[in-house]
């Protein structure tokens, strides 16, 4: 019985070191999965935000197209309409009344056709 007993004394180190070398072996594991998840997940938020700051350049693009065209179409329509008053002002000073509704028809054809259907679009 002495024999077993001191088989079993010299047995329990060496189960202790065994089970310590398992467990560090464990943790090496556990600890190499949590720094490859850290760096997908680092990788996933740096490719997110990339994705973020480029759908805003390009909405920031968009918008800069659109207020250009918008100020392009505003001033086509103000010179049409500068134009139109000059035409009729000419018109009214040398008596042609017939010219002045020829040219207030046109004058509204070309606001119906361009200026109005814009405003009621948007």
């Amino acid at each position: 019985m002495k024999d077993t007993k001191d088989n079993t004394e010299n047995l329990a180190p060496i189960l202790e070191k065994t089970e310590i070398a398992s467990l560090e072996h464990r943790l090496k594991n556990v600890e190499k999965i949590s720094s490859t998840i850290e760096s997908v997940v680092e990788k996933g938020v740096e490719s997110w935000s990339h994705y973020l700051e480029k759908k805003n350049e390009e909405k920031k693009h968009e918008i800069n197209i659109l207020n250009e065209q918008h100020k392009r179409g505003s001033k086509i329509l103000l010179t049409s309409i500068v134009f139109i008053f000059i035409l009729l002002i000419i018109a009214m000073l040398k008596d042609q009344y017939e010219l002045v509704k020829v040219i207030l028809g046109l004058g509204l054809s070309v606001a119906a056709g361009s200026g109005l259907t814009t405003l009621f679009k948007k």
